[in-house]
């Protein structure tokens, strides 16, 4: 049996999209729902009914969510999602960047370090 293929990064932003917008929606139409004001039990059923269904696709959006950063966080830790690039430039460029980071750290060391501590204020 042929491995289920890996989503592409762009796959995956779509995913978080859509899942982000659904459960928005879910979310504003709990918010904005306006029941029917009718006091019969008919009404009061459907309108039991509806909250139920909105609040349930609302669990659901969000449970969505929690599995698209399970599968990011499985793809992170086992190598599996290229957050850096496929040629290992952006690679080369970080690493570049870090040691001209390290360089200037280094000449500014002495200056960052005290070279006279101050006394401690005294006690009133």
């Amino acid at each position: 049996m042929e491995p289920p293929s890996q989503p592409t990064s762009a796959a995956l932003l779509e995913r978080a999209n859509t899942d982000i917008a659904q459960l928005l929606r879910r979310f504003e139409n709990l918010i904005e729902y306006n029941p029917d004001s009718t006091p019969s039990l008919n009404a009061t059923a459907v309108n039991t009914f509806q909250l139920q269904v909105e609040s349930s696709a609302l669990v659901r959006a969000a449970e969505d969510i929690l599995s698209l950063t399970r599968i990011l966080k499985e793809y992170w830790l086992f190598g599996k999602l290229d957050t850096v690039g496929a040629t290992g430039e952006a690679e080369k460029r970080a690493e570049e960047a870090a040691k001209r980071v390290e360089e200037k750290l280094g000449r500014l060391g002495p200056l960052l370090l005290p070279s006279n501590t101050l006394p401690e204020p005294e006690a009133p």
